[in-house]
C-alpha cells in the first residue's frame, strides 16, 4: 500500500516560468449560467415576490414623490451688462473714470506703467533700424541723413562697447519719433524728397513705435499703490442708474477674475463726455438637458459596468472628514440627478440669469426659483461677489475683460523686502535693476564697500570698529512714527550720503511703506515685460508688476561697536 502520510513536494522548473511569462494574456468571459443551458432567465432578473417589495417601498415612503419625470428641454433667459469704464486707485479717488479701450483686455490699462523717460538704448536702436528698413523697402535711402540727424547717444563711459558699434549703423528711434511729431507737414529734413510710399511707411512706423515701444507722455495715472505694494482700481458694468461698480481692493498683478472684486452698492463712475448705451442686453436660450457625467459615477443601467479609472469606494474617509463624506454622498447617490445646460456668455460682461425653466418627459413645465438661504446662519456663495461693508452678495456672473494667456519675460527689476531680526531692521534688497541699455542688470556684481580702517596704537591687540559695511543695494527701511496712533511706517533710507536706489520700484522720494506689508516671510516684487493679444489680434505690450511671497528672513551682518583682533601684516 502507498504511504499517504508523506508530504507531496513540487519543484518549479525555470523553463515553465519562462513559457508562462511569454504567453499572451487571456481573459475569462463573464456570463450568466443556467442549469437548463438557457441564460435568458438570468438576464431577466425576475422578482418572485413583487408584492413584498412594493410593501417595503410603501413603508419607506418611496411613493410620496411628486413626479418621476426627467428634465428634457431647458429655457434660460439672461441679462448682461458690458464693462465699459474703469478708474485707477481707491473708489472716490481724484483720478477721473476712463472708458475701456475697445477690443482690448483690462490688464494693460491697469498694469501699464506711466512713461518715465525714453526707453532703453537697445529698443531705440532696434526701432531706428526698423525705420531704415521700412524706408529702404519703399524706395528711399535715408541712412546717412538719419544717422547724422538722430545719432544714438553712446557718450557715456559706462555703456558696453557694443552700443558704440551699433550706433554706426542704427539711428536713435526716439529722436526720429520726436522729429516726425514736431514737423509741421510731417517732413523732417532727413525725409525731404521721399516718395509718398516712404512717407506712409514713416507714419505707420511712428504709430507702431508709440503703441509698442514708447507710449506718449499723456498716458493715464497708474493704479499701483507703492505704500501697499498692490494695484487698486474699479470697473463699471452698464451705465446710468443701472450701472454696477466693482472695486478691486487688493490685486497683486496677474489674472483678473471675479474673486478680485467687491461690489459697491452706491458706487458711480462717470466718464466725461460719454454717450449712455441704454438698457442691458437680454438673450433667450432653448436647449436639451444633458445628464451630468463624471469618472466613477454609478451607472444607470442594470448590466452596465462603471468606469474603473476612478474608484470612489476606495476613498479613505473618517467620521470627521465632512467634506469627503459629502462629496462621496453626492457622487454615489445624487450624481444621476444633475443635468447640464451650457449657456454662451459674452466676454467682458456681468450676466444675470433672469429665468430658468425646464420641461419634463411628461410635458410639465417647472420654473426654478433662485436658491435662497438667507434664513439660516452661514452662507456659501460660489461665483457671487461680496458687497463692501456687509455680508450680502451680488447675484450674477462676472466675466471681466481680462487676458487669459499673458506671456511674461524675464524680470527687468526685482526687489526683495525682508526683515533682519539680528539687526532689528527691515531692508529692501534691490537685486536686479534696468540698465541704460534697457536690459536687466544684477546689482550683486557691484563692488562691496570697503570698511573704514582705523590704525590702532602699536601695543593694542584689538581694533575698534564703529559699524560693519552693508552692500549698497541693501536699502534700509527706517521706522517713522505716525500721527499719534502708536504705529509707524517704513521709509526708504540710505547707508551713505546719497540715495542708493537705482530702479523704479524704489524711485519715489520719500518712499513710504506700511509696516504690516513686510511680513516675516518677506515680499518679492518684480517688473516684467508682458505680451498679450486683443480681440482683434493686435499685440499688446506693457511692463507689469508682480507681487509674490519672499524668501524668508535675511541677514545683512550689520553690527555696531565691534572689536577685532589686530592681525599682523
Amino acid at each position: 500500500m502507498a504511504d499517504f502520510n508523506k508530504l507531496i513536494t513540487t519543484e518549479i522548473v525555470p523553463e515553465i516560468l519562462g513559457a508562462l511569462a511569454l504567453e499572451p494574456p487571456a481573459w475569462t468571459r463573464l456570463e450568466p449560467q443556467s442549469v437548463t443551458g438557457d441564460p435568458l432567465p438570468g438576464l431577466e432578473a425576475r422578482v418572485h415576490d413583487p408584492l413584498w417589495l412594493l410593501g417595503r417601498q410603501w413603508q419607506f415612503a418611496e411613493f410620496r414623490g411628486e413626479d418621476a419625470g426627467t428634465p428634457l428641454g431647458v429655457e434660460i433667459a439672461t441679462s448682461s451688462q458690458q464693462f465699459n469704464a474703469w478708474q485707477p486707485g481707491d473708489p472716490g479717488a481724484d483720478a477721473p473714470a476712463r472708458a475701456l479701450p475697445p477690443n482690448e483686455p483690462l490688464d494693460p490699462s491697469i498694469e501699464r506703467e506711466p512713461p518715465a523717460g525714453p526707453p532703453g538704448l537697445r529698443s531705440r536702436a532696434e526701432a531706428g533700424a526698423l525705420l531704415l528698413t521700412a524706408l529702404t523697402e519703399n524706395g528711399f535711402d535715408a541712412r546717412a541723413a538719419l544717422l547724422a540727424a538722430c545719432p544714438l547717444p553712446v557718450s557715456s563711459e559706462h555703456l558696453p562697447r557694443l552700443f558704440r558699434t551699433i550706433a554706426l549703423s542704427s539711428p536713435d528711434g526716439q529722436a526720429a519719433a520726436l522729429a516726425l511729431e514736431s514737423a509741421v507737414a510731417f517732413d523732417p529734413p532727413w525725409l525731404a524728397g521721399a516718395p509718398s510710399d516712404a512717407v506712409t511707411a514713416a507714419r505707420d512706423w511712428l504709430t507702431w513705435y508709440r503703441e509698442n515701444v514708447s507710449p506718449p507722455t499723456s498716458e493715464p495715472a497708474e493704479s499701483w499703490i507703492p505704500e501697499r505694494l498692490e494695484y487698486r482700481f474699479s470697473v463699471r458694468a452698464g451705465d446710468g442708474d443701472a450701472q454696477r461698480v466693482l472695486t478691486a481692493p487688493l490685486h497683486e498683478g496677474g489674472a483678473i477674475d471675479w474673486y478680485s472684486f467687491d461690489h459697491l452698492p452706491q458706487g458711480r463712475l462717470h466718464v466725461p463726455g460719454e454717450d449712455p448705451q441704454g438698457a442691458a442686453s437680454v438673450r433667450q436660450f432653448s436647449m436639451m438637458a444633458s445628464p451630468l457625467r463624471f469618472a466613477g459615477m454609478p451607472s444607470d443601467r442594470l448590466w452596465q459596468f462603471e468606469d474603473g479609472a476612478v474608484n470612489l469606494g476606495q476613498l479613505e474617509v473618517q467620521g470627521y472628514d465632512l467634506a469627503r463624506l459629502c462629496f462621496i454622498e453626492f457622487a454615489m447617490i445624487y450624481g444621476s440627478d444633475w443635468f447640464v445646460a451650457p449657456v454662451d456668455v459674452e466676454s467682458g460682461s456681468f450676466i444675470n440669469v433672469t429665468e430658468f425653466a425646464y420641461t419634463t418627459t411628461f410635458g410639465d413645465r417647472f420654473v426654478v426659483p433662485p436658491a435662497d438661504d438667507h434664513g439660516r446662519s452661514g452662507k456659501f456663495r460660489l461665483f457671487e461677489i461680496s458687497e463692501t461693508g456687509s455680508d450680502a452678495t451680488l447675484r450674477g456672473l462676472c466675466i471681466p475683460p481680462t487676458a487669459r494667456t499673458t506671456l511674461e519675460g524675464r524680470p527687468l527689476e526685482e526687489v526683495l523686502f525682508l526683515r533682519d531680526e539680528m539687526a532689528n531692521m527691515a531692508w529692501a534688497v534691490e537685486a536686479t535693476v534696468q540698465s541704460a541699455s534697457g536690459d536687466p542688470r544684477s546689482r550683486r556684481d557691484e563692488a562691496h564697500p570697503a570698511p573704514a580702517q582705523i590704525a590702532p596704537l602699536p601695543p593694542a591687540e584689538l581694533q575698534y570698529r564703529l559699524a560693519t559695511t552693508v552692500p549698497r543695494y541693501w536699502i534700509p527701511l527706517v521706522p517713522i512714527p505716525t500721527n499719534g496712533n502708536g504705529g509707524f511706517i517704513l521709509r526708504k533710507g540710505t547707508m551713505t550720503e546719497r540715495d542708493e536706489a537705482r530702479g523704479r520700484l524704489l524711485n519715489p522720494t520719500p518712499f513710504n511703506l506700511h509696516e504690516e506689508e513686510v511680513a516675516r516671510e518677506g515680499v518679492r516684487v518684480r517688473r516684467a515685460a508682458s505680451l498679450a493679444r486683443g480681440e482683434d489680434g493686435r499685440y499688446l505690450r506693457w511692463v507689469a508688476r508682480r507681487v509674490s511671497v519672499g524668501r524668508g528672513e535675511g541677514s545683512s551682518a550689520l553690527a555696531f561697536d565691534g572689536a577685532e583682533v589686530v592681525r599682523p601684516r
